[in-house]
């Protein structure tokens, strides 16, 4: 049968449309316009509800679609029975009075899972931005990927490795708390290896340390707090006192307390100090304070526990107690500056070191005097020194404990000069320069007094190689041919001799000595005789005494030095004159002179008991 008001089918027999739930009717022949024209169309039932416009809700056309109903709900309303076919046929009664809601079931269920989805959508995408942007979203995501390396680093991409490390501190905590201290390790591990900037890190770090206590690996949790104090705080005083406990559990006293010392230093906490001071031995003390003093001194170093002392001297490389003296006796401490560093050492443990600076002045000397005005004499004339004393008084060099040392030679005085004495300094002819310095008792040398003069008198000239030279040749100018015609030829051989420029030369050899010759040009260089038949320079010879060879050449009569040794004249552009005792028996003079041609020609007298043996002379250097 078909309904005349929503035009479909409906079972047959039935009295209500399974559709739109209106009355159905037998009739026969046309419906619509044609049955309204033969006057046998029906009038529909009266609709008490006004319908909606389905066409803008679902997209349908047609008012029959909001009186629809499934036949499912049909279905069920014909197999109730009891209550609910009384409710089933009482709902037929008055169906056309009120329409059923279930005529929309269809559509809302679509629509309800739509609804859904989206909604589930909605929540999974909130709750995706609450697991990456919030600290338990992120614990949350990290301890869900435990055990998987390639999901952890993925989700460390996705929250940042500052979020992932805190996650992992946390969650490492977690397990420590119900006891797996092996895994959390592994953890802070990696939390400290994925981001060691992190916020916080000294207490995360004391977290890792624990841990490693907790598992027995003291060395590690040593490291931990030698980091720590070291570079991450040096001034919070936990990872010191951790590490401190962890040394004197093992008994490294040492080390404790060498950590106590640096501990107090970076933190300022007395505790540190106080611990220290328990275990270490004190300090040792110097009875001399340290500072500048006149006049040498003694410091005795002492310990007020009776503990061994060592020391060093102006020793700041070595270390104490290896590489010190172990201290027995006073320190003597004469003239200079000395820098004192010194330790207690007990059975274990050593002390602070102390360091102790002196300076040790020893009073100057005054410089002499001379109470002859300097300048220009007719005659000879004699020096005598003086001293003041500490008030600017005249007195004498005895009195005021100086000794003085000069010069006339015109070289500068030194331990090897003339000393003075209450006899005076006789002036030679010509000009002279006198010059002392004072030593006094402590061996201080004072300033020194330089006084020129000249004396008006007749006095002899230095040597000059081309004035003074020997009767018959002249060394620097004869060849060896010339000279065989004067003493005939001797024994040849040719030597290396570093006087020649050419360091060849050619030595002959007589029984009364020997000559020398530059191989090139065969001029002389050296002649060395003993023959008494031979007239040296100003007329000198061999047998001659030693006051006559040295009254024919300059002598400023500048007395012998303690050696005995003694100066007879100097000269800077000249040349010197010098007597040297070389025993008590042998002596030797000698004269030189610095050539135009930059070489040196020596004379030299050799002396046996004040006697002339031999007369030499010898050009080193120079143009031959």
């Amino acid at each position: 049968m078909i309904c005349e008001r929503c035009r479909k089918e409906a079972t047959n027999g039935a009295h209500i449309c399974p559709h739109c739930g209106s009355p159905l009717r037998q009739y026969t022949g046309q419906s619509g316009v044609a049955a309204m024209r033969q006057g046998r169309a029906y009038t529909p039932p009266p609709v008490y509800q006004k319908p909606v416009d389905t066409e803008n809700v679902f997209g349908d056309s047609g008012a029959s679609r909001y009186y629809a109903r499934s036949a499912s709900a049909d279905q069920e309303r014909q197999a109730g029975t009891g209550s609910r076919a009384i409710k089933k046929r009482s709902v037929q009664r008055h169906a056309h009075a009120v329409p059923s809601q279930h005529h929309k079931s269809g559509v809302n269920t679509a629509m309800l899972v739509a609804v859904l989805c989206c909604v589930m959508m909605v929540m999974a995408v909130g709750l995706f931005i609450v697991a990456i942007r919030t600290t338990p979203g992120h614990l949350f995501l990290m301890n869900a990927v435990q055990g998987d390396e390639e999901k952890e680093a993925q989700v460390v991409v996705m929250i940042g490795e500052e979020a992932a490390a805190k996650s992992l501190w946390k969650i490492g905590t977690d397990q420590i708390d119900q006891g797996y201290i092996d895994r959390s390790i592994e953890i802070y591990q990696r939390a400290y290896e994925l981001y060691p900037e992190i916020d916080g890190l000294y207490d995360y770090l004391l977290l890792l340390a624990e841990a490693y206590e907790a598992a027995g690996r003291i060395s590690d949790a040593e490291g931990v707090y030698h980091l720590l104090y070291t570079e991450v705080d040096k001034q919070n005083p936990l990872s010191y006192r951790y590490a401190i406990s962890i040394m004197m559990d093992q008994e490294r006293l040492f080390e404790a307390t060498d950590l106590m010392k640096l501990a107090y230093e970076n933190t300022g906490e007395m505790s540190f100090k106080s611990q220290r001071d328990q275990l270490v031995p004190h300090a040792p003390h110097a009875s001399l304070q340290a500072g500048a003093y006149i006049l040498e001194r003694e410091t005795e170093l002492s310990s007020d526990q009776g503990y061994d002392i060592y020391y060093l001297i102006n020793d700041e490389e070595s270390e104490l107690p290896e590489g010190g003296i172990l201290y027995t006796e006073p320190i003597h401490l004469p003239e200079g500056v000395y820098n004192i560093r010194a330790v207690c050492v007990s059975s274990a443990l050593i002390s602070d070191e102390i360091a102790v600076k002196y300076t040790i002045n020893m009073p100057s000397a005054g410089a002499p005097k001379a109470r002859l005005a300097p300048g220009e004499y007719d005659r000879q004339q004699r020096v005598y020194l003086y001293a003041l004393d500490a008030e600017g008084k005249q007195s004498t060099l005895e009195k005021e404990g100086l000794t003085v040392y000069y010069t006339i030679d015109g070289t500068m005085p030194n331990s090897d000069s003339p000393i003075y004495t209450d006899e005076g300094i006789l002036l030679p002819g010509g000009r002279v320069k006198l010059r002392a310095v004072s030593v006094n008792q402590y061996g201080k040398v004072s300033n020194e007094l330089v006084m020129d003069y000249r004396i008006n008198v007749p006095y002899k000239k230095f040597f000059r190689d081309e004035e003074d030279q020997f009767k018959g040749f002249t060394v620097g100018k004869t060849t060896y041919e010339q000279f065989k015609k004067l003493y005939g030829a001797g024994q040849e051989e040719e030597i290396e001799d570093a006087s020649v420029i050419s360091g060849k030369g050619i030595r002959v050899t007589y029984e009364w000595g020997e000559a020398r010759f530059v191989k090139e040009s065969g001029v002389m260089y050296y002649i060395k005789s003993a023959y008494t038949g031979m007239i040296g320079p100003r007329n000198t010879k061999v047998g001659m005494s030693l006051n006559e060879v040295t009254s024919l050449y300059r002598d400023m009569g500048q007395v012998a030095n303690a050696k005995g040794n003694r100066s007879l004249y100097y000269d800077e552009y000249t040349g010197t004159g010098k007597y040297w005792k070389e025993s008590d028996t042998f002596a030797r003079v000698e004269y030189t002179f610095t050539r135009e041609d930059g070489g040196v020609t020596t004379l030299t007298y050799r002396f046996k008991s004040d006697q002339v043996t031999s007369i030499s002379m010898l050009i080193d250097g120079g143009e031959l």
